[in-house]
């Protein structure tokens, strides 16, 4: 049996990534000027330099473009992994001291917040004008509140929280203190720099999560 030829179906592959890739950066800039109500599917296309119909296979919807705009931004990677599953994440569920796991917690979360909050702010925005984007908002919304209940989880394992406090409760503790519009309103509005709010989050969440 001759051997399998697999050089052209890697590029061809490739070319799909690359041109997956385009689509992704096109409507990056796009969302963020004009902005996502004012940017068409056929505006997507032109700056990546495909065809309609090809945004169209691939994506299904402006939402769906914003989603893959938003996902590298949230984890960090276009790989596929979980947030649970980062590097960071397994520092932070090997360490055995609570207060030190607080502190890598915040920042991991100062980290995903800053790098997230560009496509976080257009996400608020096409969530008010495209029910599509309101549902990708609202998965994100979920996503984030599992994620932390699971950080809870990893404290809870080293030892209880304060005061009998659950770990639903813990986990909606962290979610308003650590969330895409809290870190907006210090950073933009208040003038705080990261590294102060990574600090502030340490410094809230050992006090309201541990036992003094």
């Amino acid at each position: 049996m001759p051997p399998v030829k697999r050089a052209p179906r890697r590029r061809r592959e490739q070319q799909a990534a690359q041109t997956r890739q385009r689509i992704v950066d096109a409507a990056t800039v796009l969302f963020a000027d004009p902005g996502y109500a004012a940017t068409t599917i056929s505006a997507i296309a032109e700056r990546a330099d495909v065809a309609v119909e090809t945004v169209y296979a691939r994506f299904r919807t402006k939402a769906g473009v914003l989603d893959a705009v938003l996902e590298p931004a949230v984890v960090g990677n276009d790989q596929g992994l979980d947030i649970l599953d980062l590097p960071a994440i397994a520092e932070v569920r090997a360490c055995t001291d609570q207060r030190d796991q607080v502190r890598l917690l915040a920042g991991f979360s100062r980290t995903l917040l800053e790098r997230a909050a560009p496509v976080q702010h257009i996400l608020a925005l096409a969530a008010a004008v495209d029910p599509g984007a309101a549902d990708l908002r609202r998965r994100d919304v979920e996503r984030r509140a599992t994620v932390q209940a699971a950080y809870i989880e990893m404290l809870r394992a080293n030892g209880p929280l304060r005061d009998g406090l659950d770990v639903a409760e813990a986990a909606a503790t962290y979610a308003a203190m650590a969330n895409p519009g809290t870190f907006s309103l210090l950073t933009d509005q208040y003038g705080w720099s990261p590294d102060a709010f990574e600090v502030w989050l340490a410094d809230s969440l050992t006090r309201v999560l541990l036992d003094p």
